[in-house]
């Protein structure tokens, strides 16, 4: 017998078990109609012809115990299995000697071994026991004719006197063609279930294959997934879909597809196309999330609508790109304008000034008028400083870049800012400075981003109210992080995504360049600024620089809170 491999065992040992189950069911029905028919002839349970029947069902009993009890210990099941089924064919011919011979009612019995061996054994265990089942038969048939063995006492057969031989060979010939065609029947369809087997067992190893290689895709993907059924319900979402929109998976299967994406049903249902892209905004966990997502009808293999497949990432930070870039466009384009006129205002007021210093030349009669000539003089002066200094915040010259104290910087601006009217009696000033803290850059010009920072925030607290300035720095980025903070009145929400855009200000009297300039400051530092606010509640800006290089290598700072 062929030798069986550990991933079949497990299946073969079912089989020999549900031989085991079958062997102890026939000998129960075998015992039942023999006391049926004993007790309805004679009245009796026991008689002499019944004794060798009981005989043979008690044994096969008690041989179906021992299989069963050995066979957890068996290393050879196909070769167990097989004299098991051998051992059968002896019992039944046994069997038939005694219950009448070739005239027996039970010669039918030998199609359950031959059937058994053909699902356990193939074609080849099949022949092999027909051929064992057609020679004991055959055996037997020939010595009952002869007389070689004692005659049957079984009642209910012919006698055998009465028989010829041609009667014994058509006998033989009917059983011995039923016994071969069934063991060939069986045995082929046995082999043809097991390579069905075998081939749906690759099939399903190569669709486990595939789906763990889907699971795998759909598990890496960073982009969301959604699926839905016909009634637009979601019946799938990947876990990266569920991190995008702040839900967890359980809450989010089974809900509307619309109470996700409300956009999406509206567009569907007014286009006909079959790939959709739509952008929305949600608020997640508190912060505003820039979402696209792509909505598809997902088909079945006959081409009918299933349901629909979202395919979503986050483009906040792309969105958030796109927005600088059109700052940095609209600065670029406040910086030229800038240029221009304050170029055309330098030029008259240099006639100015030079047509006042001939005025003053020329001998003026009362002092009133020289003093007042000076005054035109020094405040066309001023003004021409000034506009030196607002052509050099505003342009895009890279400042001249020198070792930069940011800590001392701070806190002489601090401190100036401190001595406005406002600072100490309606505005609480907090500090928590870092000490050492150095960048690289143009004081000058860091010096007016911070002031206009502190006058932005001074002109949000107008009912008085707390700020807070606070330097520290992020050593694994490499950057010095400025806080100003207030309790203020807060950004309004139309306007707070172009905060940084030149003309925009809230204030009546305001020209809406403060914060413009900074950040032209910031940016021409290699720096970056950005804005947190919430209407009614304060707002945070936070400006981020780079450290000098020794900075960035090693730690330094305390915390001096004032």
């Amino acid at each position: 017998m062929p030798r069986e491999g550990p991933s079949d065992r497990p299946e073969f040992r079912r089989r020999v078990e549900w031989l085991i189950l079958l062997r102890i069911a026939v000998t129960t029905i075998l015992l039942v109609v023999t006391i049926f028919f004993q007790f309805r002839e004679s009245h009796a349970v026991f008689v002499d012809s019944a004794i060798p029947l009981y005989i043979l069902i008690v044994t096969t009993f008690l041989l179906s115990i021992i299989y069963a009890v050995s066979l957890p210990f068996l290393p050879e099941l196909r070769t167990f299995s097989f004299l098991q089924v051998l051992v059968d064919v002896v019992y039944f011919t046994v069997l038939v000697h005694f219950t009448g011979g070739a005239s027996s009612v039970f010669t039918l019995l030998y199609i359950f071994p031959i059937i058994a061996s053909g699902f356990l054994h193939f074609r080849r265990g099949a022949l092999a026991i027909a051929s064992a089942a057609a020679l004991l038969f055959g055996l037997l048939v020939t010595f009952e004719f002869y007389g070689l063995i004692p005659a049957s006492k079984w009642p209910w057969v012919s006698p055998w006197s009465m028989q010829t031989p041609g009667y014994v060979l058509w006998v033989l010939l009917v059983h011995f063609t039923v016994f071969y065609v069934l063991a060939i029947l069986a045995g082929s369809v046995a082999e043809q279930l097991q390579k069905t087997k075998f081939v749906l067992n690759l099939r399903e190893s190569d669709y486990e294959r595939l789906s763990d290689l889907y699971t795998s895709i759909v598990r890496s993907i960073p982009s969301g997934i959604i699926t839905t059924d016909e009634t637009d319900r979601v019946t799938f979402v990947n876990a990266a879909g569920a991190v995008l929109l702040g839900t967890s998976l359980p809450e989010l299967v089974g809900i509307p597809l619309d109470s996700s994406f409300p956009t999406v049903e509206a567009g569907l249902t007014t286009r006909s196309a079959d790939r959709n892209t739509y952008l929305t905004v949600k608020e997640i966990h508190g912060e505003k999330s820039h979402l696209e997502f792509t909505v598809t009808e997902l088909k079945g293999s006959d081409g009918q609508s299933r349901g629909k497949l979202v395919v979503f990432h986050d483009v906040t930070l792309i969105r958030k790109m796109e927005e600088r870039v059109k700052v940095s466009e609209k600065q670029a384009a406040f910086v030229r304008i800038a240029a221009g006129m304050a170029h055309e205002v330098r030029n008259p007021l240099a006639a100015l000034r030079a047509a006042t210093e001939l005025l003053t030349q020329s001998s003026p009669s009362t002092d009133q008028e020289k003093r007042l000539l000076s005054i035109v003089i020094r405040e066309a002066d001023r003004l021409n400083s000034l506009l030196g200094d607002f052509l050099a915040t505003v342009s895009n010259q890279q400042p001249n870049r020198v070792r930069v104290m940011l800590t001392d910087l701070l806190e002489e601006t601090v401190e100036l800012f401190a001595s406005e009217p406002r600072v100490g009696r309606e505005i609480v000033l907090e500090t928590i400075i870092n000490k050492g803290v150095e960048v690289e850059g143009e004081p000058a010009r860091l010096k007016q981003a911070l002031w206009n920072l502190f006058t932005n925030a001074l002109d949000a607290t107008q009912d008085g109210g707390v700020i807070r300035v606070v330097l520290e720095t992020e050593q694994r980025a490499g950057q010095a992080i400025i806080k100003v903070q207030d309790t203020g009145c807060g950004i309004p929400a139309e306007i707070k995504d172009r905060i940084f855009e030149p003309f925009t200000t809230t204030k009546e009297k305001g020209t809406g360049l403060g914060l413009s300039l900074v950040l032209n400051v910031v940016q021409s530092h290699k720096g970056s600024i950005e804005a947190d606010s919430v209407s009614g509640s304060g707002s945070t800006f936070t400006m981020r620089l780079p450290l000098a290089r020794s900075e960035r290598q090693a730690p330094k700072g305390e915390n001096d809170n004032g």
